[in-house]
């Protein structure tokens, strides 16, 4: 048997603690030396304590630790605990990241506040129809860089080989802090159709007669400032957008990692009686 400074060791668990848990009689000592009083414990007890750890690390109080271990939960059922708690720990981390990806992209636009666009950077063109693959979908904007790789990894399956060559468009139809709920639309132009699925499919991008235009560096899961500088040009220049078109935002490169060069695209239309 072990002493209880021997067992503290042995379970990285402090003696402050195990006293503790003998008071709650989540773990008694084997043995309790009646002369002395020092407190014994055993190899075997050191699965109960993972056990116990286990479930904090699940959330459950002490009080229901008592209860789950007098039930003998199955090693199974508590893998399966773990697995849901794995999720929900994964999904948080995601939502968390997500979160600090919008705070980085508001403070970038913070910083440039009161900073002009200059005006040989906007530039006026006109965009021809493209047949593309899109998957249109309501969810967060961290969720492109995924929504990419899965249309990437359907066309290469349909045999699109070259689509890591192709650029891809993200189109905004809705509100962009919507967070969980934006209406957006990642799409990727095609030289030939490929067959659609529930999820995938294939259409023609209408052309649009005259856009401004912005390059930019934007990582593809954060808010970037090229549509706050569109805008003030924009506002500087006899031009209004036209209503019901999305923004386009074309990623030309995207490295993992690293922020993508980026062009934005505005539909507008010129301003009457300006």
């Amino acid at each position: 048997m072990f002493k209880i400074s021997e067992f503290s060791q042995l379970s990285q668990v402090s003696v402050k603690t195990l006293r503790y848990y003998d008071q709650l009689g989540l773990l008694k000592p084997a043995h309790i030396d009646p002369w002395t009083g020092y407190r014994y414990y055993t190899a075997d007890q050191l699965l109960r304590l993972n056990r116990i750890m286990a479930f904090k690390d699940l959330g459950f109080t002490l009080q229901q630790i008592v209860r789950l271990l007098d039930e003998q939960v199955p090693a199974e059922q508590i893998r399966g605990m773990f697995r849901l708690k794995q999720a929900q720990l994964q999904e948080l981390i995601a939502e968390e990241q997500a979160r600090l990806a919008r705070i980085e992209g508001r403070l970038r636009q913070i910083e440039r506040e009161g900073s002009a666009v200059a005006q040989q950077e906007v530039v006026l063109k006109s965009v021809d129809e493209q047949l593309v693959a899109s998957i249109r979908v309501r969810t967060a904007a961290s969720s492109i860089p995924l929504l990419i790789e899965e249309l990437d990894a359907y066309l290469v399956h349909h045999g699109v080989a070259s689509v890591a060559n192709l650029p891809h468009l993200v189109l905004w139809h809705g509100c962009e802090e919507c967070e969980d709920a934006t209406d957006l639309e990642v799409a990727c132009p095609i030289p030939r159709k490929v067959r659609e699925t529930e999820r995938i499919t294939v259409h023609r991008l209408p052309a649009l007669p005259e856009v401004a235009t912005l390059m930019h560096e934007c990582h593809l899961h954060s808010t970037c400032s090229a549509s706050a500088d569109l805008a003030n040009w924009i506002e500087a220049h006899p031009y209004q957008m036209v209503e019901g078109w999305p923004r386009r935002e074309i990623f030309l490169t995207h490295e993992e990692g690293a922020p993508s060069i980026a062009e934005v695209q505005i539909p507008v239309v010129k301003e009457v009686g300006r």
